[in-house]
């Protein structure tokens, strides 16, 4: 099992960015949360097997069609609390 902390920077409120996160998580099979943050980024922590966040990964990097990831800050091994399943947060 792998876990990350991550933050995405861009055009990422707003435009269903959380809901293609959440949707992309659970098709990867990975547990935590998304929400927005109050300076316009996306905070995402996720769990899952290693393969799993890196293909996720990538696919938050390359954004929905309707945002703009201009970049992506990740941190390894983070402590996540989840409810064994992908939410969105407030």
């Amino acid at each position: 099992m792998k876990s990350i902390h991550a933050i995405v920077f861009g055009v990422v409120q707003g435009v269903g960015f959380r809901n293609f996160v959440q949707k992309t998580a659970e098709k990867n099979h990975l547990y935590g949360w998304v929400r927005n943050r109050k300076d316009g980024t996306v905070e995402i922590a996720a769990e899952g097997e290693k393969t799993s966040i890196e293909q996720f990964v990538q696919t938050v990097k390359t954004g929905s069609a309707f945002s703009h990831v201009e970049r992506v800050e990740i941190e390894d091994d983070a402590d996540i609390q989840h409810d064994r399943q992908f939410s969105i947060r407030g």
